[in-house]
């Protein structure tokens, strides 16, 4: 099943809270990329 757009978003934003509390870049990284998929999806 796929996830829902803001299911997606909410992933992005627990990523991102992981990443601050572990200081993990790449964390960074693929929440952001995720959150770039997410914004063109929802522009088109």
């Amino acid at each position: 099943m796929a996830r829902t757009k803001a299911e997606r978003l909410r992933d992005a934003i627990e990523m991102l809270e992981t990443a601050v509390e572990e200081r993990d870049c790449s964390l960074v990284e693929d929440a952001l990329e995720e959150l770039r998929a997410l914004l063109e999806e929802l522009e088109e």
